[in-house]
Order: C-alpha cells, then structure tokens, then sequence
C-alpha cells in the first residue's frame, strides 16, 4: 500500500509539472521585430532620407557614432503609445553615409552604407546619369529597387556573380524608359551590394571613365 501510494504521488508530481510546462509554453509568444520595414531614398538635389515603420510602442533614438560616423537608430520598447512611422534626413559625410537600425529588445543590428557623389555641394551640377533611387524591405527579406535617370540614358542590368554584386550599367543612349523597378534578392551572407556603373566618354582620343556611384552596401545581419 505504501508503494502504491508513493507511486501515485510520483505521477501526480509529474503530470502537474508538465502541465506548468505547457501552460508556459503557451504564454511564450515569440517577440517581434521592432523594425518593420524601411525606405532609403535620394532625391533629385541628391538629399538623403529614410522613412522606416516600427512595432506598436516602439521609441527611434537617433545618435552619431563619431568613432564609425554611422547614423545609428536606437529602437527600444516602451509602455506609452508611440508612432508608428518615422523619418530621417541625413547629410553625406565626405561622400559617404552609414545608418544602422538596432532592435534593443533583440539585439539585431542591420547597416546601409552608401558611397556617393555630394550632388548638393556641387549645387545640382553633377554629369551623372542617375537622377534619383529607393531602397525598401520586402516582407520576403528582398529589397525593392526603385530608381530614375536622365534623358537619354542606356539602363543596363547584371549581377557580378564573382564579387556579389548587383550592377545597374548606365550611359548615353535610349532605353525607352526613364524610371525602373527591380526586386533585389538578398544573398545567404545577408549582404547585399548595389553598383550603379557610370560610362562616359571625356572626348575625342580619350579613353571611357567608369566610375561606380552610387555605391549601396546593405548588411541585414549586423551593423559591426
């Protein structure tokens, strides 16, 4: 009887610990992104902004990193209500901009890194072909590619398999089209890069300038 008894108690105190456990399990929801979904833009006077959403009460810090000069958005989570879009414009810093997303809750740290020609300085006069681009996140972790160039303007796409990297070819020509959209698939490095290659001609008995600006880096994996 008393064997009977303690083995009872043994499966009493078994079933009422895994029933703790399920009930745990069931309040256990995973957490959210705090960083929804983001749009990089440059506009025509070559003026930079990122409009970005975020999760329901969620507060956007901005602070300069003066060691990596990265713009960095510091997403936390908090009880009061908040907005849920937000927007910031940002200057080139000798031709260069970074801005990194991180989630405090999680950790995860995303970086966009751009090199480009400081249009503003040179008070709209650049001879780039490229007149304006955007950057959004997909739902699907690709990245939609919205851009338009100038009059007269050959648009060629590839993909550099060696070095990763997307290439938006331009010169003097006719494409039939001035504005364009393409959906970028990140790779598995969770770094995808962006080129748009520049082709002109200097004059006659000269040889063919290329030069690649912008230049997009996006690192989906870490901000380091």
């Amino acid at each position: 009887m008393k064997k009977l008894s303690v083995g009872f108690l043994a499966v009493v105190l078994a079933l009422s610990l895994g029933s703790c456990s399920t009930i745990e399990t069931d309040f256990e929801t995973p957490q959210e992104p705090l960083l929804k979904s983001y749009k990089l833009k440059r506009d025509a006077s070559g003026a930079y902004s990122i409009d970005y959403n975020v999760a329901d009460k969620t507060e956007s810090n901005t602070h300069k990193n003066l060691n990596s000069l990265t713009n960095e958005i510091y997403l936390s989570k908090v009880e009061h209500s908040t907005k849920d879009q937000y927007r910031n414009e940002f200057n080139l810093d000798n031709n260069k901009l970074s801005i990194g997303f991180i989630d405090e809750v999680s950790g995860k740290r995303s970086k966009l890194t751009i090199a480009d020609e400081n249009i503003i300085l040179a008070k709209g006069n650049s001879e780039k072909f490229l007149k304006s681009y955007s950057l959004s996140s997909n739902n699907d972790n690709s990245i939609q590619l919205e851009f338009e160039v100038n009059n007269n303007v050959s648009v060629d796409f590839q993909y550099n398999n060696e070095e990763q990297i997307y290439e938006v070819h331009l010169k003097k020509g006719d494409s039939g089209n001035v504005v364009f959209s393409r959906s970028l698939t990140v790779p598995d490095t969770g770094i995808l890069k962006l080129n748009f290659v520049n082709y002109k001609f200097l004059g006659k008995g000269t040889s063919e300038s290329v030069t690649s600006e912008p230049e997009i880096i996006i690192n989906t994996i870490s901000g380091d």
